[in-house]
Order: structure tokens, then C-alpha cells, then sequence
């Protein structure tokens, strides 16, 4: 059963929720508030794969409830969807910087709910199978100082990505942004695959079909993604390449991009693999390699105060 947890004070949208997303198979469990959220996910009778968070809210607000979720080790992962009707970018990027998965800005369709719904769970999943790697006993990794490794699918992106993270100091903080880099350099690198087609994929639900298709393809079928690791007393840089035609990647790493895709079911993957899970990310031989770097010792930045810089 997929459990989602939604909040807010006003029963009417509680009721759009749960009538929109039960129909799709999904259990909805309902609170009022964020004191309520809280008390319900403290109580730990039920393991939740994602959760539709009001902003405005009496006792405790959307935010405040958004940053308690994102410092417990035990609720971080769980995707966090807001709906609001607050869109100008200071309250995004204040609600981005405290963890926010998606924005759903008021009045939104059912069917745009039920689509954000479904890629937040699918994501919830896919990192819950990712980190039950890290955890198979490769510690040893983190002694690792170089190490050269070339995949071609998905499948193998989602194995590679625990072991690098393995070698880092923070497994859990930078196993999300491989991912997604490893993904992004396997789908729109090698594959081809363009947002817009990405976009339509994703809403037909036949994203992975084509994939499969693609990487079975004269054109794709020999392309791989080269990956490099390498390790000094002062940093971490993963370099990662793909045999694309590249992409414009400055356009993805700007707070514009961020902004403009909160409301997208993708599209801004990168930028937030940069803030939340690296300490700089940028792009080289025209967006084919994107050259990680985790500095030892440090923490990761903060949006609200990389931007006023």
C-alpha cells in the first residue's frame, strides 16, 4: 500500500485530496495541522512515501513543519510536496532551501496532482532501494582513492551510484545528486531523450519503455557513460561523461531554472543535486562531463545564502 500524508487546515481541499488520489490506489491519511502531521509521523504506524503539505497554517505553518521533517534522520527522504498560492521566487526558494520536493500552486488540476503524486513516490522508492545498498557492507570504499568504471543503463546507474557514494565521507547527502547526474548523463546525454520528450514520457508513463527501447537501438546501443573518481587530502572530484551532444547547462544551474520548473515534474534535477548534495557542481566539453566536487569536511551550502552572495 502507497500511504501519503496530507496537511492542511482547510477540509475542503483535505476532502480533493483524498477523493482525487484514493481513486488511484493511493491511501491518503489526513491532518489538520502541523502539530497533527507531526504527532502522526512520531507515532510510527505507518511508513509514508510521500507528503501534500498546506503553507499557511494555524499552530505550525507548512514551513516550520517542512524543516522538522528534513533534520529527522527518519522522515528526511520522504518527498515533501507543497501546495500554496504564494509563487513569487523569495517563498520558493525559502521553501526549496528548507527541503521542498514540488510546488502545486492554488487552484491546481487533479490530474497535475495525481502526476506530481506519482513521480514523488516513484522517487521515494527508487532512493529507498538505492540506500539499502549502502548499507551492504562497503564501507571499505571510503579508502578508495581512484577508480575509472563505464555503464549503459539505468540499471547499472542505480548500482553504481551506492558504491560511489560509499567513497564519500556523507554517503546519504550525495547518493541523490549521483543519481541523478548518472541518469541525466545516460537519458538526455546518450539517449538523446529532450525535455519536451521527457515531459510527454513521463506523462504517458512510458519513460522507461523508451529507454529500454533506445539502448537496444544501432544508434544508442554501444554509447556508454564514463565515470572517474579521484581523491586528494582536500576534496572529492567524480567526473562524469557522456557521448552526447551536450546542453546548455548553465540555463539549468540558475535560480530562473530553479523557479520556473518548482511546478514541473522535472527539469531542475541538477541544480538541486548541486546545492543539497555536492559542494560544486559545473559542466565542461559543452555540458558531456559534469565534474563533481565534495570538499572533505564541509557541509553542503545553503540556497537562501548562495543567493544573496
Amino acid at each position: 500500500m502507497i500511504n501519503l500524508l496530507a496537511v492542511d487546515d482547510e477540509m475542503i481541499n483535505l476532502m480533493i485530496i483524498d477523493e482525487s488520489l484514493s481513486d488511484k490506489g493511493f491511501s491518503v491519511v489526513k491532518a489538520k495541522d502541523g502539530e497533527e502531521a507531526f504527532q502522526i509521523l512520531n507515532s510510527d504506524t505507518i511508513v509514508f512515501h510521500a507528503i501534500i503539505l498546506d503553507r499557511l497554517m494555524p499552530k505550525m505553518d507548512g514551513i516550520e513543519l517542512l524543516k522538522k521533517i528534513k533534520r529527522s534522520e527518519k522522515y528526511r527522504d520522504i518527498p515533501v510536496i507543497f501546495q500554496t498560492a504564494m509563487s513569487s521566487i523569495t517563498d520558493m526558494t525559502e521553501g526549496l532551501d528548507a527541503g521542498a520536493f514540488y510546488y502545486l500552486t492554488k487552484p491546481y488540476s487533479r490530474a497535475l496532482l495525481v502526476r506530481i503524486v506519482q513521480t514523488a513516490v516513484e522517487h521515494f522508492i527508487k532512493l529507498q532501494r538505492a540506500k539499502e545498498d549502502l548499507h551492504k557492507g562497503m564501507g571499505a570504499l571510503r579508502h578508495m582513492v581512484t577508480g575509472e568504471f563505464r555503464i549503459r543503463s539505468i540499471r547499472e546507474s542505480h548500482e553504481l551510484a551506492p558504491l560511489l557514494a560509499n567513497a564519500c565521507p556523507d554517503p546519504e547527502r550525495v547518493l541523490t545528486g549521483i543519481m541523478e547526474i548518472l541518469n541525466n548523463a545516460i537519458e538526455h546525454g546518450n539517449l538523446g531523450i529532450s525535455y519536451q520528450e521527457k515531459s510527454e514520457l513521463h506523462d504517458n508513463d512510458k519513460l522507461m519503455e523508451e529507454i529500454f527501447r533506445r539502448l537496444d537501438t544501432p544508434e544508442y546501443k554501444d554509447k556508454f557513460v564514463k565515470v572517474t573518481f579521484e581523491r586528494d587530502a582536500e576534496r572529492i572530484e567524480m567526473r562524469i561523461s557522456d557521448q552526447g551532444k551536450g546542453f546548455d547547462w548553465k540555463r539549468y544551474l540558475s535560480i530562473e531554472a530553479m523557479t520556473k520548473n518548482a511546478f514541473k515534474t522535472h527539469g531542475r534535477g541538477i541544480f538541486m543535486a548541486k546545492k543539497l548534495s555536492f559542494d560544486d557542481l559545473t559542466y565542461i566539453d559543452e555540458g558531456r562531463t559534469a565534474i563533481i566536487r565534495i570538499d572533505l569536511n564541509t557541509k553542503p551550502g545553503n540556497l537562501l545564502t548562495d543567493f544573496q552572495e
